[in-house]
Order: C-alpha cells, then sequence, then structure tokens
C-alpha cells in the first residue's frame, strides 16, 4: 500500500464519517496526519538504507561539508568506500555532524585526509517518516503495520478540536446523523480512540531504534 498523504487522508475521512470534508477541511486533516506521522518517527526512527543515493556522499576535491538528506535524524556510522569500489570500513575518526539536523540543514564534515583520498561515503542511521513518497528506491513513507496507530491518534486529536470549539460540534452533529452523539459520547470517542492508539502501540513498540553492528 503507497501510505502517503492522499491516501491516510482518505482514511482518516472514513474514520471521521467525514467523508466530504464538512466538519475537518483537506488542511486540517493533512496537519493532524503530519502530527501523527512526527509522533510515529520520534518514537519509531525509520532504518536507513546506506546504499541508496540519498545515504551516499561522493567526496570531492577540496569540498569538506557535505549536505545530509533532510530525511536523516542521526547519522550512527559512516562507511567508507574508496576509488576503486573497494569497501574499506567504518570511519573511527574524521567525520561529524554540523548544523541542525533536526531542521534537515545539517552538514557533513569530513576530515581533508578523508576528502583527498577521494571515493564514497555511506551514511547509516536512522530516519523520519513522512506522508511523500519520493521515488522508487527511497520512500519515507509508513509501513502498512504502523498505519492503525497513525489513524488512531489521528482520530483522536481531531475529536478533541471538537470538543474545544462547540460551534464546529453542533455543525458536526448536524451534518453527521450515522453518529449524532452527545459531548459525552465525544468525550468517550476520544477515550476510544486513545485506548485503541495504546493497544497499537503496544503491537508495534518491539520495533525499535536500529543496532549497529560492527564488521
Amino acid at each position: 500500500m503507497a501510505n502517503d498523504l492522499e491516501t491516510l487522508r482518505q482514511r482518516l475521512r472514513d474514520a471521521l464519517f467525514d467523508v466530504n470534508d464538512e466538519t475537518w477541511n483537506a488542511g486540517e486533516k493533512d496537519d493532524i496526519l503530519a502530527m501523527s506521522v512526527r509522533r510515529l518517527s520520534q518514537r519509531v526512527p525509520r532504518p536507513l538504507d546506506p546504499t541508496v543515493a540519498a545515504q551516499t556522499v561522493t567526496l570531492v576535491a577540496s569540498t569538506y561539508f557535505y549536505a545530509i538528506d533532510a530525511g536523516i535524524v542521526s547519522v550512527e556510522k559512516v562507511f567508507y568506500i574508496n576509488t576503486d569500489s573497494d569497501r574499506i570500513g567504518y570511519l573511527q575518526s574524521g567525520w561529524e555532524v554540523v548544523g541542525d539536523i533536526v531542521s534537515g540543514t545539517a552538514k557533513l564534515h569530513v576530515a581533508p585526509l578523508t576528502v583527498e583520498g577521494g571515493g564514497t561515503l555511506q551514511i547509516t542511521g536512522a530516519g523520519r517518516y513522512t506522508l511523500v513518497t519520493r521515488t522508487a528506491a527511497q520512500t519515507n513513507a509508513i509501513p502498512d503495520d504502523y498505519v492503525p496507530l497513525v489513524l488512531a491518534w489521528a482520530r483522536a486529536e481531531s475529536y478533541r478540536r471538537l470538543v474545544s470549539d462547540r460551534a464546529r460540534f453542533r455543525q458536526w452533529q448536524q451534518s453527521n446523523q450515522v453518529q449524532n452523539v452527545s459531548i459525552n459520547e465525544l468525550l468517550q470517542m476520544i477515550a476510544d480512540a486513545d485506548t485503541q492508539a495504546d493497544q497499537e502501540w503496544v503491537s508495534v513498540k518491539r520495533w525499535q531504534k536500529p543496532v549497529i553492528g560492527r564488521i
């Protein structure tokens, strides 16, 4: 399944019985989904494939700072491949991450001795999930197993916004004849969504931040 923004927005519409965006507009649903996916990334970082282009740095003579892909949130190790395509091994020193990696503006600072030798670096670490599929080889989309958790978070947040906006709640009551719930029932729906999220989290929390082995 392509778990991009359009797909998850439609699934959230169905879950909220708001297929025509009468109560929550499409932009608000997108914001809520993005917030839920960020929450997922903070709990379950996305394992990186160091062999794809986004995690690969080609060394250029006299260039010592290289942009780190915005999808990366931590750099654990850097693997060195020389100009003869020999896989030398992980660099024990001679590199550092500078700048703000959270905002996506960080750079990999490489020592002059390594740069002058030429070759390629492969970054190993963890990234963030997003609602955008970038290429066939590199995707930031969340796995199917995590979709119910993200939707439960999004559903609970959507209902909370109704509680704080009574006018919109009344509008929702009028347009949503399928449920037509009271404010107390809405509070219970929030609790149910939170409970579902907790249950989904228990089922996926075994997926921890990847442990980097040694070669």
